[in-house]
């Protein structure tokens, strides 16, 4: 009896864990850029069109002067800032235009959740990341610029 209640225990554990591993945010998607000598996160953490417009338009300046062999690029969206990535967002060209230049686009999981989003909800460039505000400092921890436009 004790020896059946203890297999099922670490059966529901494993069953747990794996659930976790198979569904929980990664960074597997990140592309590497082996050759940057920049590296900068840009937050999005305002809803509104005029600040998505606001990061896009700095993320592509950084790109246009170092160029996309040079500088690897991420922006971090969280809070009403999860908007610029839905995929039916005014911006949505714009967004493909930056990641085809090789600009990662991170959301949110702890926002997404908040919201109840699937990554189906999601502009298909972006990768979802466990938190915003983790993210953001992970990459500066990593020695990345941080910009909050």
């Amino acid at each position: 009896m004790i020896f059946k209640a203890i297999q099922q225990r670490l059966i529901l554990a494993f069953s747990a864990l794996m659930l976790v591993a198979f569904t929980a945010p990664s960074y597997a998607n990140v592309q590497s850029h082996a050759f940057a000598t920049h590296h900068v996160v840009f937050q999005i953490s305002n809803g509104t069109a005029q600040e998505q417009g606001l990061v896009l338009s700095n993320a592509a300046n950084v790109l246009k002067y170092y160029g996309p062999d040079k500088v690897q690029l991420e922006i971090v969206a969280f809070g009403p800032g999860l908007r610029l990535l839905l995929k039916n967002n005014v911006h949505s060209k714009m967004i493909q235009s930056l990641h085809a230049e090789g600009v990662e686009f991170a959301a949110c999981h702890n926002t997404m959740m908040k919201l109840h989003l699937t990554k189906a909800d999601l502009n298909p460039v972006s990768h979802v990341v466990p938190g915003g505000v983790i993210e953001i400092m992970r990459r500066q921890s990593a020695g990345w610029n941080y910009i909050r436009p």
